[in-house]
């Protein structure tokens, strides 16, 4: 008898030191799980939106993209002189209102619409016809011709970006990866457009905001043959 009341206080004496701890014990991993998420709380949210943020100047910088590219093809195909052989005007200002009403639709509220601010945004549209040279070895450009007064159009007159395509880089552009070039006419269309910003939240608005906008650029070179040279003719 003695043994087997032994037996018995020697398993309650062994239950008691591996049983499973008190409800007081369990408190203390959850209180530590629940500071550390507030702790990172704040972080993550201010990824989030960070990565929302950029999504939105992402899908604004395609959309511009968009519109310059619809509008060089359609224009690259539309005669810019008048009769008399004269520069038109109306196809700079038409090539450039085009832009601006596919960003922004007049009466489709449904449309994104993605308004140009004529205090900080600009469309540059130029006209080249580039004539090369083939008496040398290889064939060089030998002028560079800018219509339209030798300058590019300006959508609004209250700025002035310059046009990223200077003569060098045109040179660039048709000579790249050691190619010949070739008479050729281009349409160039470049935007500048200030984004400011979606959410506005107050840890966005040192990069995106009225007052500090991110200034985006796209830039479409489209081929006309309008603007390209004709070769002169030995009677």
């Amino acid at each position: 008898m003695r043994k087997m009341l032994e037996r018995v206080f020697s398993f309650l004496r062994l239950n008691k030191k591996t049983r499973l701890p008190t409800r007081k014990g369990w408190h203390k991993p959850r209180a530590q799980s629940l500071v550390e998420f507030a702790i990172t709380l704040p972080i993550i949210l201010i990824l989030l939106s960070g990565m929302i943020e950029f999504g939105f100047l992402l899908n604004t910088y395609l959309s511009i993209q968009d519109a310059a590219r619809t509008t060089a093809r359609r224009y690259s195909t539309t005669n810019p002189y008048n009769p008399d052989g004269t520069d038109n005007p109306v196809f700079y200002q038409d090539t450039a209102q085009y832009i601006v009403e596919l960003l922004a639709p007049s009466g489709d509220p449904a449309s994104r619409q993605i308004a140009m601010d004529p205090t900080r945004d600009n469309i540059l549209v130029s006209l080249i016809g580039i004539e090369v040279d083939e008496s040398t070895t290889p064939d060089s450009i030998a002028t560079i011709t800018r219509h339209s007064g030798g300058l590019y159009y300006k959508h609004y007159s209250d700025t002035d970006p310059p046009t990223a395509y200077s003569d060098e880089r045109i040179e660039e552009l048709m000579t790249a990866n050691g190619a010949e070039p070739s008479d050729a006419g281009l349409l160039i269309i470049e935007i500048y457009y200030s984004y400011e910003g979606t959410l506005n939240l107050p840890w966005t608005l040192p990069f995106f905001s009225p007052s500090r906008p991110s200034m985006l650029y796209i830039s479409v070179v489209m081929p006309t043959i309008y603007a390209k040279p004709l070769d002169s003719t030995t009677p």
